[in-house]
Order: C-alpha cells, then structure tokens, then sequence
C-alpha cells in the first residue's frame, strides 16, 4: 500500500467523531485481539492483531505499542509480518514471555494450501533489548486437533515452560491442549486439559492461564455457547473463566474448579489476555468487537479498540475488575454533578455510590438518541435500542447483569463510541460499542450524586519521539 493510501485513510478514520480518543484503535484497518501483553524494564508492550487493508478479517499482522504510563504510547508500527511458508496467510494471536532481557513471542502462524484447507502451527519470535524482532518459525506443529488450533500462552514454572493453546477435537468440541519443553524449542504434547465442560461448545479461543489469590485461573473464548437465560451467553461468542484448585501437569486436568463464568455481560468484549506486571499485578486488556459483526465504524476504513487495562483479583470465588490505577492521570477536571450535565468532552470517567433501590442513567443527545443503564432492587439493564445507529439486533438490545450488592461503587469510562461500565464493586462489567451522534449531556436519577471528569486524549510518539 502507498503512503498516500495509508494517509488517506489514517485522515478518514481520525476524522470520524467515533474515533476514541483514549481507547488505542488501529490508525486505519481493522483491530482484533490484544497479542504478546508483557512488561520489560518498566515499559509495557501491547500487540494487537491487525489487518491494515481495511474494515476487514484480511491478512494479520501484529502491530505493536508501548507504554509507561497508558497515556503516552511509542507507535513501533508491524512488530511481526506474515510472509514466511508457515505464516503465509497471517500471524494468528499469541503471548509473550520475558526472560534474560528478550520477549519471546509466541504466536500461530496460518498457512492454507490450494483447496484453501488451513495448516496451523505455533510460531516463535523474539524481541531483543533494543526493540528488534526477528522470527524463529515453527516450534510445534499440528498432531492431534482439526486445523482450529491457535492462540498459544506461555509461562514459566521452575526450570520448565508450559503452553496452553485453544484447540478443537476430531469430535468438533473445544477444549485447551497442554505443551510442556524445557527450552522452549522442543515441546511436548500432554494433552487435552480436563474439565467438567466435555461438551461446551465448538471451538476455544484465546486461553489463558495463571495463578491469583490462591487459585488457578483458566481463562477462554468459548464459541458455540447458547443458553435462554437472559443473564447469559446473548453475544455470539463469550469470554469467561474456570477457578480451580490446581493444574496437573502429566494428566492435565483443572482440579475442582468452579462453573463457568462470563467476564463481561456487555454487547463487545471477546479474546481477553493478562500479564503479570513488574509489580506483580494481575492485568488484563480484551478486544472491544466481536467477529462476524458489521460496525457503523467499518465505513469509515477502521474498526475496534482495546479496552482499558484492568486490574484482576479473586474475593470470594469471584474474578473482581477494577480500572488500572494509572489511569486516574487521565482526569483533567473534575464536577461534582447531578441531575441533568451538559457533557463538555466525549471522553470522560464517571463515578458515583448509591444503595437506592432505583436509579438510571441515560447518555443522549438533543434528537433523544441514547444508551440507559438502570438499577432496580435485583438487577441492572443496558438498553441500546434507541441510539442514533444500532447494529447487531439479532443479538438483543439490551443486557442484564444480577444484582449482587446493596451499596453500589459504579464506576464508568466512555469515549466517543465506547462504554465500559464496572458494577457490584467491580464484580462485574458491561462493555459495549455506542453510537450516538452529537452526543451533548448525561442525566442521573434524582438523589444520585457523582463525579465527573474529562479524560485526557492519547499521545501517540515514534521510538525517537517524534509525533506519530
């Protein structure tokens, strides 16, 4: 692509009032998963899948960001290209794992041969010191799964590295398969993580797994999940999480683990990855889209965000998500505010407390396009119906979430087209895309009091740091 195309449409997507000023977005083309989340020497690398031709699930790249601080981002551009015979026809998502100043970047390397049937492998490079990233190939191919076999994440345990990677049996079920290698070229295949969900869909995506607060987390994408309950399972695909006791390693199987639960109960959020920070902190960043769905965006030759980091930790069997605390740097200003507030930027953090029994939100414009979030005595309600552009309809306009907690903490981001809503004190949370155009004001229910606070807009810098 010549850079006058590529300017053409980094100026096209910058210039629709959609773009989010503070959620990182592609500079044109379309975003999917985060990818090779870690920390080195203080800095923070987010990939994310990538497809720079357009609106659309083309060729991926990875492309590559870092930070210190979540505000100010380092634009690397392409940190892995497709091109090789193993990767020919794109570079799949994956994880990475620092050691001895380098990232290792683990990733699923797509290749499709003439018939178009699909040859998928896990895929080695790495990152050194000074940023440069050079590809290793194929450390493990395809034995046992049908060609749905993708999106490997590595850790370390002792003297021994370990694999897991979302996989699909010869019966069409998902599931996680095991890889243990001691030096992280020559892996061996353990097998099939068990579970008590045998039958629960087709495919897993995007697994994950880490220890928190004194349980072993294994986080996925289940697809193929439907269910009549309101409260679960309305998007196409889901993203949750098993809490179980252990991982066995020879035999896998997560050990008494709990049932299935949802991340997110919003519209958009799909394919989460974590990494453990320098700190020791527990971080994860979901990809705010989902596959198969057209987007008022795609027009404009852009589509999807990441989400905000967020800060894991378990109470009481519960994954609990709160906001990364470096975010409060974005706060410009703060009102205290109530009733009806006339918005001065579409990008701002709300936060308020309440135990009434009763309360709704509504964030609109003049015309009465709008997105409500209410609260009554047993649940809360997300309803998109009336924003000035709805999409996805098939898949319901609103989403529910149980009330679990009499006192409220709510806090909520949004910019320009997103939302992202944490309830029941960060126990649960509702992302969802919104289209609403001249947004100007917020009303709160009489009674509720919060805090509002313009947000900062990302500054995007080359490595040398320059302008991006």
């Amino acid at each position: 692509m010549c850079d006058e195309r590529k300017a053409a449409l980094k100026a096209l997507a910058e210039a629709d009032p959609y773009y989010p000023q503070f959620h990182i977005s592609p500079p044109y083309g379309l975003l999917n998963d985060p990818n090779g989340l870690c920390q080195k020497d203080g800095e923070h690398h987010i990939f994310y899948q990538w497809t720079p031709v357009g609106a659309v699930h083309g060729l991926k790249y990875w492309y590559h960001l870092s930070t210190r601080d979540f505000i100010t981002l380092v634009d690397h551009g392409v940190g892995i290209r497709p091109g090789d015979d193993y990767d020919s026809h794109g570079c799949y998502s994956g994880s990475a794992l620092v050691e001895d100043d380098k990232a290792f970047l683990f990733y699923t390397g797509n290749k499709r041969d003439e018939q178009w049937q699909r040859d998928a492998t896990q895929c080695l490079a790495v990152m050194d010191g000074k940023g440069n990233i050079e590809k290793h190939g194929v450390v493990i191919s395809n034995e046992h799964y049908t060609e749905h076999f993708r999106d490997p994440k590595v850790w370390k345990e002792g003297d021994h590295y370990y694999m897991v990677v979302g996989a699909q049996t010869s019966e069409l079920k998902g599931g996680i398969a095991l890889y243990h290698s001691l030096d992280m070229k020559q892996w061996q295949h353990k097998g099939m993580i068990a579970t008590n969900y045998p039958d629960f869909g087709y495919m897993w995506e995007c697994p994950d797994l880490f220890t928190l607060d004194g349980y072993t987390v294994l986080l996925f994408s289940p697809q193929g999940v439907q269910d009549d309950d309101k409260y679960r399972f309305n998007n196409i695909y889901q993203s949750g999480y098993l809490l179980g006791d252990r991982l066995t390693k020879d035999t896998p199987e997560l050990v008494n683990h709990q049932a299935f639960a949802e991340l997110d109960s919003g519209f958009d959020f799909y394919a989460p990855q974590t990494y453990e920070d320098e700190q020791g902190r527990r971080i994860l960043i979901g990809w705010i889209g989902l596959p198969e769905i057209d987007y008022p965006t795609d027009k404009n030759q852009w589509a999807h965000m990441l989400s905000i980091p967020r800060q894991l930790s378990v109470e009481n069997g519960v994954v609990i998500q709160q906001p990364l605390s470096e975010l409060m740097a974005m706060r410009m200003d703060a009102a205290i505010v109530s009733g009806m507030v006339t918005l001065e930027s579409p990008a701002f953090e709300l936060e308020f407390t309440t135990s009434a029994l009763h309360f709704e939100l509504m964030i609109g414009n003049e015309a009465g396009d709008q997105i409500c979030l209410s609260m009554n005595e047993s649940e809360f309600t997300l309803d998109r119906s009336k924003m000035t552009e709805c999409f996805a309809s098939e898949f319901g306009e609103q989403r529910f979430i149980v009330r679990t907690e009499q006192c409220q903490n709510i806090k909520l981001f949004f910019d320009c087209s997103v939302l992202e809503v944490f309830l029941n004190n960060g126990r649960n949370t509702m992302t969802a895309r919104v289209f609403i155009r001249e947004l100007s004001f917020l009303t709160l229910s009489q009674g509720v009091v919060g805090q509002l606070f313009n947000l900062k807009k990302s500054r995007y810098v080359k490595p040398e740091g320059g302008d991006k």
